[in-house]
């Protein structure tokens, strides 16, 4: 067996583990709280984060959205040139970020008090600046990281993006979502095409 397959399969061994102790590292109180942020969001939820952290950021707006929450992603360089100009008292910021203390992220922060918007930090920094600016903060409790280095955002975006999945399931359960209401948010590709067919 190669020392490449190996360490492959490690690597997926330790997303399996990760994965199965999200559910001992968040508590039914901390959950609730999470969902009650996005039931509760009347305006927009605008997800952000830098490098890798905004990629994830990018696929959690993309599912709230699909689950009709009105959700998009916000560069966070875009909006340090002019893009907070779009949020309004009653949305929901939500910024990824492993050590929580990003430049591109911070600076947002004196913008988002004076326009009095809410934010939710993913963090695994509890000390840091969008941790302590954030009225709720979740921790993906991530122990080391897939790559050699434990340096990359590796495991804990497999756990933060497996957190919002959760979610929107739960979203989805909660409001009655259909096979119908998917089809008019998504008419393209190949979920489309099948949810036509059994539809006809």
């Amino acid at each position: 067996m190669s020392d490449s397959w190996q360490q492959a399969t490690g690597a997926w061994r330790l997303y399996s583990e990760a994965l199965s102790g999200l559910e001992r590292h968040l508590n039914a109180p901390l959950w609730q709280a999470l969902m009650a942020e996005l039931r509760g969001c009347k305006g927009k939820i605008v997800v952000t984060g830098v490098g890798t952290s905004g990629i994830a950021a990018r696929k959690i707006a993309h599912m709230l959205a699909c689950v009709e929450r009105p959700a998009i992603y916000l560069s966070a360089t875009d909006a340090a040139h002019g893009d907070l100009g779009f949020l309004r008292a009653d949305d929901l910021v939500i910024m990824l970020s492993r050590g929580g203390n990003s430049d591109e992220l911070t600076r947002l922060l004196p913008g988002l008090t004076a326009r009095n918007v809410a934010l939710l930090s993913v963090t695994e920094n509890p000390d840091s600046a969008i941790a302590k600016a954030s009225r709720l903060v979740i921790s993906t409790g991530v122990q080391r990281e897939a790559d050699p280095l434990n340096m990359l955002a590796t495991t804990s975006i497999i756990l933060a993006l497996a957190i919002f999945d959760a979610a929107c399931a739960c979203l989805m359960s909660e409001s009655g979502y259909s096979k119908e209401t998917l089809l008019s948010v998504h008419p393209g590709g190949d979920v489309g095409l099948t949810l036509r067919a059994r539809s006809e």
